[in-house]
């Protein structure tokens, strides 16, 4: 059986040379943005401002799938992540994945894209499967996370990829395990553990990776982010960002923090700050004062559409935009079915949130949109993945006349 990374690198190659050998980055690459925006941010006083460059390849550059099995595919919620050891970018989405014949093969599962570049039309997925089977297509359709997995998050730490997912909770699960420890029928996020990003253990098959609800049936978890945050003061490196509801009602973002990937507590959550649901936070390390947190989200744009921005935060629970409002970076060029951009992905070194520093107080990263008309069914059954290009420059404060 070849390796599986030796056969990787020949794809990857392959799918170089196809595409003209193009390279990661520009020369220059705020010159080659087309839309540029400069936020000022008053709250914090070591920065004066970010100057947001930016550019759209198109609403379907980085994955046009339009059948799964015959039947209509969709593809949405993206993850990104530069792979420093491989030399390639991945991208990890939900979307639909049927196999007819086969009891419960359909719906959303994890799919992965990689390419060598990050350019337009460059991305393929290196096995045509999802990265996991749900277990009822396998067989197993009283688990209590049997059915739909996807909004996946991927950090890859010391070798080891951590791979986060929301699954769809199980009204009719079979609980009568002893070891399994969680509710029935409430989503929840689980884990998978991988060591080359492909082959996958499942990492909680007894519960999900947060404990201590006071109550559990009552609680539903959706639409994580993590990221691994090396500075944290108490040795608590893994940040899980969750959207919860209890009983019905909706406690927005909290946050949880963790020197354990697989365990997050409850009782310890923080309320956190972030702006709609879905995307993926960064943080430019080197940023004067101290790492500056960057989550892209969106908001409303131009000609009546969303388009994608971006929040800032230093401690990672108070988010703001700009001093002016949220500043608007490039998006969906298309009128129709595939015309606003929602759950955004922003390309990070190993997923873990740091940004790729290009020098000078100047950061770059790629951005993945799912785009469609509307972030709820039907319309989302046509959802795409558009892919741009995001460079990000600190501008430091002055104090004395000279930059801080």
């Amino acid at each position: 059986m070849p390796n599986r990374q030796a056969v990787l690198a020949v794809l990857v190659a392959m799918s170089w040379l196809l595409n003209g050998g193009t390279t990661r980055a520009d020369t220059d690459p705020m010159q080659a943005c087309d839309t540029l925006a400069t936020v000022t941010l008053r709250a914090l006083p070591e920065i004066a401002a970010v100057q947001c460059g930016s550019r759209f390849f198109g609403y379907q550059a980085a994955v046009d799938r339009d059948t799964t099995d015959g039947e209509t595919a969709y593809d949405y919620c993206p993850f990104l992540m530069w792979d420093r050891q491989v030399g390639l970018y991945r991208l990890y989405t939900g979307g639909r994945w049927l196999r007819k014949g086969i009891p419960w093969a359909d719906g959303d599962h994890i799919l992965h894209f990689v390419s060598p570049s990050g350019g337009a039309g460059t991305w393929f997925m290196p096995r045509n499967r999802p990265e996991v089977w749900n277990p009822a297509e396998e067989g197993q359709p009283d688990t209590w996370y049997s059915g739909n997995c996807l909004e996946p998050e991927v950090v890859k730490v010391q070798g080891t990829y951590y791979m986060y997912a929301q699954v769809q909770g199980n009204p009719k699960a079979d609980m009568s395990d002893p070891q399994v420890t969680e509710a029935a029928g409430v989503d929840r996020i689980v884990l998978f553990t991988s060591d080359d990003g492909f082959c996958w253990r499942r990492a909680s098959a007894a519960r999900g990776v947060v404990v201590g609800f006071d109550a559990p049936a009552a609680t539903v978890l959706h639409h994580q982010e993590v990221i691994y945050v090396p500075w944290d003061a108490e040795g608590k490196p893994f940040w899980l960002y969750v959207a919860a509801g209890v009983e019905g009602k909706s406690l927005g973002y909290v946050r949880m923090r963790s020197d354990d990937p697989t365990t997050y507590d409850w009782r310890k959550r923080e309320p956190a700050g972030l702006a709609q649901l879905g995307n993926q936070i960064g943080y430019a390390k080197q940023a004067p004062g101290g790492p500056l947190l960057v989550r892209i989200t969106f908001t409303g744009g131009k000609d009546g559409k969303t388009a994608p921005t971006l929040q800032f935060s230093r401690d990672g629970l108070a988010w703001f935009f700009g001093d002016d409002g949220p500043a608007l970076l490039a998006g969906s060029d298309d009128d129709d079915k595939n015309r606003n951009c929602y759950f955004l992905a922003l390309s990070t070194l190993d997923g873990t949130g740091e940004l790729e520093y290009v020098g000078d107080n100047t950061y770059r990263a790629l951005y993945a949109a799912t785009t469609c008309s509307t972030p709820v069914a039907p319309e989302i059954f046509h959802s795409e993945i558009g892919l741009g290009e995001l460079v990000l420059h600190i501008e430091p404060r002055e104090v004395g006349g000279a930059p801080q």
